[in-house]
């Protein structure tokens, strides 16, 4: 009788850790021209809830980030609406974005898709995303708010399942996932930075899915080293509100993340001495994206500090 104990003890643990039930949180691709050029997967969108405010809103899933914001100028016309809303901007609480310090909003409810993330600290980042118009607010279409950041990630696993659209967010990795193949990334500030081996040597690129339209965006002089000479193709776009061309060159040097080999590509380099600088600080070869993963299932172990794919 104790063996059949034990042996029920276990199940139920092993239930528990590996086959707990996922909340999946749904994304949908935003669409649109770059360049002249359609891409029908430009960058992730997320519904989320913001303080039991009753409209719709979505936020960017945006990884290279660090502070999960919402958008001074996009929140405006709801600040003005909701007088306890308005009260949560704290002042004495403060982040960085783009080199200047603003004002986060206090014990704010979250909630992205149906899986509550309960009341956090969230970055007002002020004059910054479009206005939304005060008879616009009314409607049920789902308002671009903000920026999702791996803030809200802190010591758990996000599992990004590309194919069927959704991410999930969980304390322990389902059973199904413990064999992928993982490789042991750097996690700074929440950003990650994961190996992947170029031309046989092991590189460290900052993983950003922000980056949708890019494999690998590096220096000028990384990208001559592993490309065909000629620039085929050139994008003009917005980075944080800074307009930058990004120019690209045909990979001709394999790309390996583990044992898995990525499918071929274009290398991309922006000839800004900021960005430049910002690889150097960051002690990382370049930037790869969502460009690369798009068939695969990605787990992020902020615990453990590993990367995998499967």
């Amino acid at each position: 009788m104790k063996r059949i104990y034990i042996i029920l003890f276990s199940l139920i643990i092993s239930s528990l850790c590996y086959g707990q039930k996922l909340n999946w949180i749904p994304f949908e691709w935003v669409s649109d021209s770059i360049s002249g050029k359609y891409y029908d997967k430009l960058a992730i969108n997320i519904p989320v809830s913001i303080d039991g405010l009753p409209h719709k809103f979505k936020m960017q899933f945006d990884l290279g980030a660090v502070t999960t914001v919402i958008y001074g100028n996009s929140i405006a016309k709801y600040l003005d609406k909701y007088s306890g809303f308005n009260n949560k901007i704290d002042s004495t609480k403060s982040f960085i974005i783009n080199g200047q310090k603003n004002p986060m909003f206090k014990n704010v409810g979250l909630s992205l898709g149906n899986v509550s993330f309960g009341e956090r600290n969230i970055g007002y980042f002020k004059d910054y995303g479009e206005q939304i118009p005060t008879d616009s607010i009314y409607t049920s279409t789902e308002k671009h708010i903000g920026t999702i950041a791996p803030d809200l990630f802190k010591d758990k696993y996000l599992i990004i399942d590309y194919p069927n659209k959704r991410i999930c967010v969980t304390k322990n990795l389902p059973r199904k996932l413990a064999k992928v193949d993982f490789q042991a990334c750097s996690i700074t500030s929440g950003r990650v930075t994961i190996p992947l081996t170029i031309n046989g040597k092991v590189e460290n690129l900052m993983f950003d899915s922000g980056s949708s339209m890019f494999s690998l965006i590096t220096s000028e002089e990384n990208a001559n080293q592993i490309s065909v000479n000629n620039i085929i193709d050139s994008l003009s776009a917005n980075s944080w509100g800074d307009n930058m061309t990004a120019y690209g060159k045909k990979i001709t040097s394999e790309v390996k993340f583990g044992k898995t080999i990525l499918q071929p590509s274009n290398v991309y380099y922006v000839k800004n001495e900021m960005i430049a600088e910002f690889f150097k600080q960051q002690n990382i070869w370049g930037i790869t994206g969502n460009a690369y993963f798009l068939n695969k299932i990605v787990i992020i172990d902020y615990k453990n500090s590993r990367f995998g794919i499967k």
